[in-house]
């Protein structure tokens, strides 16, 4: 056999043997629901209560390794007979398929005291697959037990699932006693006697037998994210401790800062405490930087909340300190994103009105294109704008900040981490308004850089139709009373235009737009009435508007491009430009564009 055959026949082998060595495990797709929780509570007469949840698991894809479950008792001590098994073996009382489990109690957030502890369940071996299961632990609390009179009241909390479902149901055995067990039917708002009752919320079942007496509490639907509050209220005898109105065994503590180590608290509330500082000491220098430049340019700062910057710079620094802190405490969100939402009116600007004040006359002045072009320096004295390089500095590293605080805050919760990444709106509103973009642009300064754009490009074109002689002049416009100009052309003149032209004149008017100022561009054709050049442009007259000249006899055609920019403006001018001369008088010139 020949060496091209050998090494054809082998090459399959040797593909299928890389691929088995070089294969890495799968990441299998896996979606659990939870459709059911079935608790069952065994109180002791001293008050200890034995907790067993047997939850149904819906399971897609897999195999599936762990899954946490939010919401147990924060004195739960976690026993470890725990198992998973399949639905059907369940129901038969099977555990001829079961799976052992593992628990372990997540660790409880400093940051998040509001939120509920959990226990994370591993599945041993390999996991579980696609299915319904019935998964299994248990557990050792307290439950809030609190006598009132003949008879007490108990109060246990089921876990908080992500999956709304039906029939939620928990079981209490208690001790056996002379009065039965009964649901508490107590007002939802306490006792009052107009507040509306909860009690139609359940469905109960009580069984009663020497040894125990048996209380089955039944929820038709449970909502998604919904704590929910099993009550019930119980013959006092059936505890060991006689006194009254007192709870037996530790209650649930609240979950304040006071529960904080002190180290922790010390941490939390200098925390705080530089927020505050620093976001108040952003708003004060924001309101300082828009104030000085929109003085520099005839106009007024005007913040979104017309109130003093000493007045609305704490207000906003309180508001963002107790907005983030209630996102971090409270199981939803939206009390804290409300708070940072005002933190972020507090801080933000609206454009400001801009005045143009009706002009006098004034002379024309030609300059050289140096003076009229030179590279202006970038605007100083605004840190907190994102339009200067000190103000895109600041705004990255703020936003790496956050960044670091939405990557810590993910290892314990996504939920809270999202809200987190939303309050950028707080630092956005402090660079990203107010910004000197907004303002009405400098006379000149502001016109410069499109106009050397058309410039260069006007320079372009003429080298195309091969128009000699063609010049670019930049003017400005000086008031008669005054020294200072307020605005900047340029004009293209033809070293032998016919007769009667007067000029083309390259002009930009700024108007406000909602990013700031927008530069609308505009090219005048100046002619003397009656002349050769009259008749030269009367086809392309009618492309553009006519309007009153600077003489009696001047006419002036005004060409607008339609969409503003530098290349559509020059191509208008510079046609203008060949069309004014006896040579483009001749041939067959191309046509402006029509005005928008």
């Amino acid at each position: 056999m020949s060496a091209p055959r050998l090494c054809a026949r082998s090459l399959p082998a040797l593909l299928a043997l890389v691929a088995v060595t070089t294969a890495r495990p799968a990441r299998a797709w896996v979606e659990a629901h939870v459709v059911g929780d079935d608790a069952r509570v065994t109180i002791e007469r001293s008050g200890v209560a034995h907790v067993e949840h047997r939850v149904t698991l819906k399971i897609a894809g897999g195999p599936l390794k762990s899954f946490d479950v939010r919401g147990i008792d924060r004195d739960a001590v976690l026993e470890p007979d725990g198992y998973a098994v399949p639905a059907r073996d369940a129901a038969t009382n099977s555990l001829a398929g079961a799976t052992p489990l593992t628990t372990e109690l997540l660790a409880d957030d400093p940051r998040a005291a509001a939120k509920p502890p959990g226990v994370r369940i591993r599945f041993d071996d390999k996991g579980i697959g696609r299915g319904l299961f019935v998964v299994s632990f248990r557990y050792t609390s307290h439950p809030a037990i609190r006598k009132q009179g003949a008879l007490a009241s108990i109060r246990w909390q089921g876990p908080i699932w992500e999956d709304g479902f039906e029939s939620a149901r928990a079981t209490f055995v208690l001790p056996p006693a002379p009065t039965e067990p009964r649901a508490d039917e107590a007002p939802a708002g306490g006792r009052d006697e107009d507040a509306e009752p909860n009690a139609p919320t359940f469905l109960s079942t009580v069984k009663r037998s020497g040894e125990s007496d048996e209380i089955q509490l039944l929820r038709p639907y449970t909502s998604k994210g919904e704590p929910v509050v099993w009550a019930i209220r119980v013959d006092a005898r059936a505890f060991t401790d006689p006194s009254a109105d007192r709870t037996i065994g530790p209650a649930p503590p609240p979950a304040t800062l006071d529960l904080l180590e002190p180290a922790r608290r010390a941490l939390v509330l200098g925390s705080a405490a530089a927020l505050f500082l620093l976001y108040a000491l952003m708003v004060i220098l924001k309101s300082r930087e828009v104030r000085a430049q929109a003085r520099a340019r005839g106009t007024v700062a005007t913040p979104l909340v017309p109130l003093p910057a000493a007045v609305r710079a704490p207000l906003a620094g309180l508001a963002l300190v107790a907005g983030v802190a209630l996102e971090l405490m409270l199981a939803t969100g939206t009390a804290g994103a409300a708070l940072v939402a005002v933190a972020t009116a507090l801080a933000a600007h609206r454009t400001p009105a801009w005045t143009h004040a009706s002009r006098g006359p004034g002379r024309w002045l030609p300059i050289s294109e140096e003076e009229a072009f030179e590279r202006l320096e970038r605007p100083r004295g605004a840190h907190l704008d994102a339009t200067t390089r000190t103000g895109k500095v600041l705004l990255v590293l703020a936003l790496a900040a956050l960044a670091a605080g939405v990557v810590a805050t993910l290892r314990t919760s996504a939920y809270h981490a999202t809200l987190i990444g939303l309050d950028a709106a707080a630092l956005l509103a402090i660079f990203c308004t107010g910004r000197i973009a907004e303002l009405l642009p400098d006379a000149v300064a502001g016109r410069a850089p499109f106009l050397r754009d058309v410039s260069r490009r006007i320079r372009r074109h003429l080298a195309k139709d091969d128009a000699d002689g063609l010049r670019v002049v930049p003017r400005i416009r000086v008031p008669d009373r005054g020294a200072d100009p307020d605005e900047l052309r340029i004009g293209v003149v033809p070293r032998s235009p016919l007769a009667g032209f007067g000029a083309i004149e390259v002009g930009v008017v700024f108007v406000p737009g909602a990013g700031g100022a927008i530069r609308m561009p505009e090219i005048l054709l100046r002619f003397t009435a009656g002349s050769d050049c009259e008749r030269a442009m009367s086809i392309v007259a009618r492309r553009g508007r006519s309007t009153r000249g600077r003489r009696p006899d001047e006419r002036v055609i005004a060409f607008s491009p339609r969409l503003p920019t530098a290349r559509m403006t020059a191509a208008i001018a510079a046609a203008l430009a060949v069309r004014a001369t006896d040579r483009g008088r001749k041939a067959t010139p191309a046509r402006p564009r029509r005005a928008a």
